[in-house]
């Protein structure tokens, strides 16, 4: 009986040891790869932060050209206003009030644009619905 008793204590301490073993081996793959996971994750997102930089520097460029080619046509008219034979400095004057009459109508309809609230509304009363549903499935 003594015999039969300690290999029955023997068996549950190897299947003890085992079991802990298993799940720490379990334990120590799944740090593994949650680490993994994110350096893969960090590797991503510093990839397409470098493409969307690389994105606005061409979008900068590109502003910069544009403007530069919007001034030239604010010259090209000032000079076929002075054509007309109207003095110089009014040509100027004439073609600034025209370029500040579509800055004043883009600045109207930014600002019409821009008056939104920033805050999901919708969806923040959806996930108050989920809640309520939520709740009352519970109860």
């Amino acid at each position: 009986m003594l015999r039969q008793r300690v290999s029955t204590m023997v068996g549950d301490q190897l299947r003890t040891s085992t079991v802990a073993s298993a799940l720490g081996d379990v334990l120590g793959d799944l740090t593994e790869l949650v680490q993994r996971e994110m350096r893969l994750a960090q590797a991503e997102l510093s990839a397409n932060l470098s493409a969307k930089l690389e994105g606005g520097v061409w979008w900068a460029a590109a502003a910069a050209l544009a403007g530069a080619a919007f001034l030239l046509v604010v010259q090209a008219a000032v000079f076929a206003i002075a054509s007309y034979g109207v003095p110089m400095h009014w040509s100027c004057l004439i073609a600034a009030g025209g370029v500040s009459l579509v800055a004043m109508l883009a600045y109207l309809v930014g600002r019409q644009d821009a008056n939104v609230a920033l805050m999901p509304r919708r969806t923040i009363h959806q996930i108050q619905q989920d809640l309520i549903l939520s709740k009352e499935q519970l109860t």
